[in-house]
């Protein structure tokens, strides 16, 4: 599942089925990031500083399908909110872009072209912690190699991740002061159980 590189350009070689790209990268690799973001064939999954290197013209001409995954911040410096809604900023933001988006926050918003936003009903304020977007980063991309679409992986991404932050308040003795993506990962598994079993 996880082979090493001997250099970071070699995502840019295939058999890869997703890419995460961003979490622990820094920002001294902003050059390599825009290149493996634009070059990669692979779905490709952008998060944290790998939001910071990039403009959304970028993603006009990438290789690959692409879903960001940006909180309000690193939305507002990819493309700027200029008073509109959440709901109009995602419209105003894939009107300049083909990615798809996961905009994070209270009531994360998800779109891509041709279909409408999507509203995730899961999570709570306790997951405004450190490491909670590396977790719903790394179910995405899990969700992409396994042949999810990068609309599907968002939707099932938010949901489950939300879920699982529920699931550890209520089963697995955390509060919302003491949530931390340990609590969340550790709920992964009974959070797709509920995915399956229709809980809404």
């Amino acid at each position: 599942m996880v082979a090493p590189l001997h250099a970071a350009e070699d995502v840019l070689q295939p058999p890869f089925d997703a890419i995460a790209i961003g979490p622990g990268v820094g920002r001294e690799r902003d050059p390599l990031v825009r290149d493996i973001v634009q070059r990669a064939t692979a779905p490709c999954v952008v998060d944290a500083d790998a939001l910071n290197a990039v403009a959304v013209s970028m993603f006009r001409s990438c290789a690959g399908p692409r879903l960001l995954t940006p909180h309000p911040g690193e939305m507002e410096r990819l493309f700027p909110q200029q008073g509109r809604t959440r709901r109009e900023w995602l419209t105003a933001f894939l009107k300049e872009s083909p990615a798809t988006l996961l905009l994070k926050g209270s009531r994360t918003i998800i779109g891509s072209h041709g279909t409408p936003p999507s509203f995730n009903s899961t999570g709570h304020p306790g997951m405004a912690t450190g490491g909670m977007g590396d977790v719903l980063t790394g179910v995405c991309v899990a969700l992409v190699a396994q042949g999810k679409t990068t609309r599907d992986a968002a939707r099932i991404g938010a949901w489950v991740c939300g879920r699982a932050a529920e699931i550890a308040i209520r089963d697995h003795c955390a509060s919302q002061e003491s949530l931390c993506a340990s609590d969340v990962l550790a709920a992964l598994g009974p959070a797709f159980n509920d995915l399956r079993a229709g809980v809404l």
